[in-house]
């Protein structure tokens, strides 16, 4: 299943220092099968980062979009295990077939099966190596402590409900790696965060003048002074370093603008109407 098919009218992807930062770190998770944990406000990248690194993994990495759970705790281990079989089917293009099992033994054994069948892993058994595979946690948030906690398993060397051992990237908001259980406990267990390759805490002042100067050129914004008005906006103390929120301005501006350039009194009559 190809990213690309998914989303035909994706906008360019824009190389912030952010999604260098992010990408880097994956791929090194990726490489050592590790378990990393990316956390940050929404509007930063992180969802576009996942997905440039999907495209250039493709069948070597799954995307898991975690949903809220029916229960404040979170989404259970059951329901990720759910989901997780649902995209492998997704992944080797398998009918999306019957209503799934709630028994997590049997959601064990189909997960196991489809690694096992999609690296044909007899073979890299006999060769002494495992395949690099690793499995991302969109809106990791909404996870309970408990799935965090049965999913690091899924890292281990030795047999368990993956046939080898599998990376583990988990990317939530600013406050997931802070986050509670309803116990007062943080959803982030000692024996998860002990064995983290990574731990990424992000927020608005991590992007820079740069990162906004080069994402409004990605978006057509050429003229020197309407980068210039572009960023003198964001550097407001009160307003956030959202990249979503600029993608929404740029987009009225491009309408404004119509044929022509973006100048920057098109950018200061979109950032600032009360001065119309």
């Amino acid at each position: 299943m190809h990213l690309d098919a998914q989303k035909p009218d994706a906008l360019p992807f824009v190389d912030t220092s952010i999604a260098r930062q992010l990408l880097a770190r994956m791929t090194i998770t990726h490489e050592e099968r590790g378990i990393s944990v990316i956390s940050g406000p929404w509007g930063i990248g992180k969802t576009t980062a996942i997905d440039a690194f999907a495209r250039d993994h493709e069948f070597e990495c799954l995307v898991i979009k975690v949903e809220p759970g029916a229960h404040k705790r979170g989404a259970t281990y059951g329901d990720v295990m759910k989901r997780v079989v649902e995209a492998l089917r997704g992944l080797r293009d398998l009918p999306a077939g019957t209503q799934i099992s709630n028994s997590t033994w049997t959601l064990r054994q189909m997960i196991y099966t489809h690694l096992t069948e999609l690296f044909d892993y007899p073979r890299y058994y006999e060769s002494g190596s495992a395949p690099a595979f690793t499995f991302i946690f969109d809106e990791a948030q909404y996870l309970s402590r408990e799935a965090i906690e049965a999913l690091r398993f899924w890292n281990d060397s030795d047999r368990g409900t993956t046939p080898f051992p599998v990376g583990l990237i988990f990317v939530g908001n600013n406050e997931f790696a802070l986050a509670e259980s309803l116990g007062g406990e943080s959803v982030i267990s000692g024996a998860v965060r002990s064995r983290l390759l990574f731990e990424v805490p992000l927020t608005y002042a991590h992007v820079s003048d740069a990162d906004l100067a080069t994402f409004a050129q990605s978006r057509g914004v050429i003229e020197k002074s309407a980068i210039e008005a572009f960023l003198t906006y964001f550097s407001k103390p009160r307003i956030a370093r959202d990249l979503r929120q600029a993608e929404r301005k740029l987009s009225s501006c491009r309408r404004r603008a119509g044929e022509g350039p973006i100048s920057a009194d098109i950018i200061n009559s979109v950032l600032h109407p009360d001065r119309i």
